[in-house]
């Protein structure tokens, strides 16, 4: 996962009318300045016979553009993170929400669940991990902590005898998760919570409660596991992506689980960046851009022959 980020990526959008201003100009100077007051249908015949010079030619034509390029790219805010960023990095929780419902538990999905709940772990960047499983109701396993190897032996017990009552409830998991979190009267803002299911049970009111996490400053991510039990209903996709998109993350399978939590490093990394902290976690080297564009612009005011 790179340090290198950009703080104010839309900039780019800039580069479009930059460009088609550059290409109508060079367009537009094809004879010169006389192309301004010599009828269109004469420019051919005299361009031909050389009484007109090739005004595209002029060195000094895209120089503006070519200073205002460089700006551009300065405004996107090419920044690197400082050493010391991590440690504003790693405060914030991820929560795994684990769907143990029967769909899952009575079949190989388990270990895909299981697996890609110890990637997270593994993969964490110092950041504490809490636990919560769910079925017909939901339970806080562990509170976040930084102990591995304690959240790996509790992912490696569950089964179908975890959960008392059968079911599929992800609401009353974003729910309690959200409530949990802000008992200690500062809030879920910055955390990360990663639902891995089959989509069971995602229905609007999961929709609800995904959104209240987005607006209180957390993500809701999810992970998806397919090979679920023939009995069961069928894995729903698309209800994960529904509901990763309500609470403002991202989706993904569970065998790429690393690819998503790259995702959430790059959120957190460009969040990061945007905050009042970000003075002491980046250094923007926008402003030593602006210097490239000087010389373009300094050539701009040369004395003409």
């Amino acid at each position: 996962m790179t340090d290198l980020l950009l703080l104010r990526p839309l900039w780019f959008l800039a580069l479009v009318p930059v460009l088609a201003l550059a290409f109508w100009v060079r367009h537009r100077r094809f004879a010169g300045d006389w192309g301004t007051i010599i009828d269109p249908a004469l420019l051919g015949p005299l361009r031909r016979l050389g009484a007109l010079t090739d005004g595209r030619r002029d060195p000094t034509l895209l120089l503006p553009f070519f200073a205002a390029a460089v700006i551009v790219v300065a405004l996107t805010g090419p920044a690197k993170l400082l050493p010391g960023a991590i440690s504003y990095r790693s405060l914030d929780p991820i929560v795994l929400l684990l769907d143990l419902s029967p769909s899952i538990t009575t079949a190989p999905a388990l270990k895909d669940l299981q697996a890609a709940a110890a990637t997270v772990m593994a993969d964490a960047q110092e950041r504490p991990v809490g636990v919560m499983v769910y079925g017909a109701d939901a339970y806080l396993a562990s509170a976040p902590t930084s102990d591995a190897a304690s959240l790996q032996s509790l992912i490696a017990v569950l089964d179908r005898d975890t959960m008392p009552v059968s079911g599929s409830r992800p609401d009353i998991a974003l729910s309690m998760a959200a409530d949990l979190f802000a008992e200690d009267g500062v809030g879920i803002g910055g955390a990360d919570l990663i639902m891995i299911s089959d989509g069971g049970g995602a229905d609007p009111r999961a929709l609800e409660e995904a959104a209240r996490l987005k607006a209180g400053g957390a993500r809701v991510w999810t992970l998806a596991v397919d090979d679920t039990a023939p009995e069961g209903p069928a894995p729903d996709p698309a209800a994960l992506t529904a509901l990763s998109d309500a609470g403002g993350g991202g989706t993904a399978s569970a065998d790429d689980t690393r690819g998503l939590l790259a995702r959430i490093d790059a959120t957190r990394t460009a969040r990061l960046a945007r905050s009042s902290s970000a003075t002491n976690a980046v250094r923007d080297f926008g402003r030593w851009l602006l210097l490239l564009a000087l010389p373009f612009a300094a050539l701009l005011f040369r004395r003409r022959r």
